[in-house]
């Protein structure tokens, strides 16, 4: 089962916060509104990405099949830190 899925994705995109983050921490995933590398969020946080490295990976008109590809890479990319 994968820790990245394109629900976190979703929600990364759907928050109102310019600075929120995914993070893992305790080996679960979940987005934070402000990213724990600016001061904020849970000092453990291994951060993924931000709601804005997300924006600018993908188009404005990204659809699903785009969303779940990125959560599939950046779930590989965990998966190759140990994660």
């Amino acid at each position: 089962m994968p820790t990245i899925t394109s629900d976190h994705l979703h929600t990364l995109l759907g928050s109102a916060d310019r600075d929120a983050a995914l993070v893992v921490v305790g080996g679960r995933a979940t987005v934070v509104p402000t990213d724990p590398s600016r001061g904020g969020g849970p000092e453990d946080a291994m951060v993924i990405t931000t709601r804005d490295a997300v924006i600018a990976e993908l188009d404005t008109g990204a659809n699903e099949e785009q969303i779940e590809a990125l959560a599939q890479r950046l779930d590989v990319a965990l998966e190759s830190l140990g994660g």
